[in-house]
């Protein structure tokens, strides 16, 4: 793959050199223009000679030949046109070629001046031709030397055209970083000559030609929250959990020791406790303004950006990973507002006295109606009849009814109580609300209102963007957009909240704090989860909730403005995403993510039990009516009864008194 990159391009004819052969300089010129496919060109020149007709044909020639080839170009006394010097070399967002006449005397105060304003990045390309007539050795070490003063990098693209007698030979001339204190470096880019051209020895992308960085030290910044006492670099890519190294930070730590490995790089590392800092002069140190103020190259972590960051710092693509962060809680027993009130878990203890209450007043009832119908024994009655039916079965004790006036039926009313009791508080929370629980969305915090609405005090981790947030009021870094919701909650629950406890606290104080169920925590998942793994249970895994906070977020490392390492980063970190080093480094820092068992049953909220009460409801009110009507027709056919009765018994009395006389 060839990337062509196409700036601010110079073109410098070799210093204190004397004219010869234009046509030639022109052909060399126009060659290496037409192969870096410049289309803009400054042609910087200079009134240091003699100014004569030939030379201003030579120069007319020079420029309409670019002309013709499509290369729109201007001509600048750069000794004369001093104001308009300045906008021809300061950097462009388009490709710009620049022709300069190394023959005049202002030559090398104008390079020292672009070395000053960091011209010498990938925008710019630069060609030094060495004539013959002044190739000496000593002259060819004086521009070594002149060079060596200058602030080249990585990214400077100079080529030296030395003549070979018959042909140019062109050579590489860039440093891997001369405030790092690396040499210049000098490589073979090819050859030119009048009769075969231009003719590169590579056709590879620049970084590829400049693989070996030669053991080069960046200075690299990376974040802790609680600096150790003794720093080992291996803390930043262990693959184990280490406190106050955040995921992202381990992820961007093992993407960059693959690179160091590859290209011969190394880290000087140093630890600040923050991402975001004001870019202010004496403010706290954090790795922006690190970044900013030049004393760091490279940030071995990432950070959500927002624009205004982007004055500061620049960032490399693509994304390494995301960062997100939730409020970690137990689900309540009880709430506030729209919160529905918690009822009893299925198969616990208090399910099992709730029963034996139910049960217990059965019986008491059914005893009563027993004592009524004169049974004998009827505590003994009442108890194994309520215990048949919770067994599902059915109890005689071979009593017969002996008055016709008391009925049965008050026996069978509560049999039917009994076995729709049982059937709602056993069968109901084992069968029917497993199903309900598995089809229904968990009884917990969905949105910021129920989580301010709700008894909970929050606390937060103790970190950087956390800080930023709690600071800076009208700063909606976890929505990423204007969210008044999240200024609602710092006023609400943070600012004018009553507080037990500091509002930051460490992950391990902090998760114990959320096993109390008084808390919400908040912290990013995987710092979370590798305390939750080795203190949780089955049970509280099962009452654990969370809200997002921030959703998913990509996240970037960062670099000085303009640095003259981004091309080759962000370079390096497609190849690593295209071969798939990006996801293996965060599956192997994600850690583990304990889940409720599912063999622990989950609490029911009253809304979900609605149903099976309002059942049980009409049941009970149905069984009243019942119960209402069969006493009024009791009553109604037990005077009937009693009128037939009455005249009978009189009749039945005057015979047998007569018999009696009789007799």
């Amino acid at each position: 793959m060839e990337i062509q990159m196409l700036p601010l391009l110079y073109l410098l004819v070799k210093l204190e050199v004397v004219v010869t052969s234009p046509s030639l300089i022109a052909d060399l010129s126009l060659a290496y223009f037409q192969s870096r496919d410049v289309r803009h060109l400054s042609y910087l020149s200079c009134n240091t000679y003699a100014v004569t007709a030939h030379y201003v044909v030579e120069t007319k020639n020079i420029v309409g030949n670019f002309i013709d080839q499509g290369i729109r170009t201007s001509v600048i006394m750069i000794d004369e046109e001093t104001k308009r010097l300045e906008p021809a070399i300061t950097q462009s967002n388009i490709p710009l070629g620049i022709y300069l006449d190394a023959s005049c005397t202002k030559a090398k105060s104008l390079l020292t001046k672009a070395s000053r304003n960091n011209l010498f990045d990938a925008l710019h390309i630069w060609l030094i031709i060495n004539y013959a007539e002044n190739k000496t050795n000593e002259r060819e070490l004086d521009a070594i030397h002149f060079f060596l003063q200058l602030n080249l990098s990585v990214n400077t693209d100079i080529v030296l055209a030395d003549f070979r007698g018959d042909y140019y030979e062109l050579i590489d001339i860039f440093n891997y970083g001369k405030i790092q204190g690396n040499g210049l470096e000098l490589q073979h880019y090819g050859t030119w000559s009048k009769k075969y051209g231009i003719n590169t020895f590579s056709n590879n992308y620049k970084y590829k030609d400049r693989w070996n960085f030669h053991n080069l030290t960046l200075r690299a910044v990376s974040v802790i929250l609680e600096r150790p006492k003794v720093f080992r670099p291996a803390m930043l890519t262990e693959l184990g959990y280490t406190p106050g190294v955040s995921a992202m930070t381990k992820v961007v730590a093992q993407l960059l020791h693959v690179l160091i490995q590859q290209h011969n790089f190394r880290f000087n590392y140093t630890i600040v406790g923050r991402w975001i800092g004001s870019p202010e002069r004496n403010s706290t140190l954090a790795v922006t303004n690190s970044l900013f103020w030049g004393e760091q190259d490279i940030s071995c972590t990432c950070a959500r950006i927002f624009p205004k960051w982007l004055n500061w710092v620049d960032v490399f693509f693509p994304a390494t990973t995301t960062l997100e962060t939730k409020f970690y809680y137990l689900i309540p027993d009880k709430g506030v507002g729209d919160y529905e009130n918690r009822f009893l878990t299925p198969m616990s203890p208090g399910v099992w006295w709730c029963s034996c209450a139910a049960g217990a007043l059965c019986v008491a009832v059914l005893a009563a109606a027993a004592c009524l119908e004169t049974r004998p024994e009827p505590h003994v009655y009442a108890f194994f009849s309520v215990f048949a039916t919770t067994c599902q079965q059915e109890y005689e004790d071979g009593v017969q009814i002996l008055q016709e006036s008391f009925s049965s039926q008050g026996r069978r009313l509560i049999l039917l109580v009994v076995g729709l009791t049982s059937m709602l508080l056993y069968n109901y929370y084992t069968s029917s609300v497993v199903s309900w629980l598995l089809n229904a969305a968990a009884p917990t915090l969905h949105d910021l209102d129920t989580l301010m609405n709700s008894d909970l005090e929050l606390i937060f981790e103790d970190i950087g963007y956390t800080r930023g947030w709690l600071d800076n009021p009208g700063f909606f870094y976890y929505s990423g957009y204007k969210n008044p919701k999240e200024d609602e909650l710092r006023n609400k629950k943070v600012i004018n909240a009553k507080r037990t406890v500091p509002l930051l606290q460490p992950v391990n104080t902090g998760i114990e704090l959320v096993r109390t169920g008084a808390y919400a925590y908040h912290t990013e998942p995987y710092t979370a989860y590798q305390v939750i793994s080795k203190t949780f249970d089955d049970t509280e895994l099962c009452k654990l909730g969370s809200l997002q906070m921030m959703q998913p977020a990509q996240v970037y490392i960062m670099a000085q403005k303009r640095s003259p390492y981004k091309e080759f980063f962000v370079w390096s970190l497609m190849r690593l995403q295209e071969r798939g080093h990006v996801r293996a480094a965060q599956g192997r820092v994600s850690g583990p993510t304990p889940a409720c068992s599912g063999s622990t049953p989950r609490a029911l909220a009253l809304g979900q039990a609605a149903p099976a009460f309002a059942v049980l409801a009409e049941a009970t009110l149905l069984s009243v009516l019942i119960l209402i009507i069969e006493i009024l027709w009791h009553r109604f056919t037990t005077r009937k009864s009693k009128e037939k009765i009455k005249p009978t018994k009189h009749k039945t009395n005057f015979k047998i008194k007569s018999i009696q006389i009789q007799i």
